[in-house]
């Protein structure tokens, strides 16, 4: 993996959680102060869960990883999509 320094690109992700259970999700992922910027997609906002956009450098996507995995253990957390973005 090569730093954002050198690459310019970004981790993205499209998280899928119950409206009920976002809180937490949003919870943790302001606690992890620096890890990731996140929020949420308007369309999902009259819904019954929330699609969370979360963009990450290439360098925190490991510690993402593991807190998702915590996330997951908690409650349903789905995703949607992951890939890598060139940073704009």
């Amino acid at each position: 993996m090569q730093p954002y320094s050198q690459t310019k690109q970004l981790s993205h992700y499209i998280l899928r959680v119950p409206k009920d259970e976002a809180y937490f999700v949003y919870f943790t992922l302001e606690s992890s102060e620096g890890m990731a910027f996140y929020s949420t997609l308007d369309e999902s906002l009259k819904r019954e869960y929330r699609d969370i956009d979360v963009k990450m450098t290439p360098e925190w996507e490991d510690a993402f990883e593991q807190t998702l995995g915590r996330l997951q253990e908690f409650g349903r957390v789905d995703i949607l999509l992951k890939e890598t973005i060139q940073d704009s």
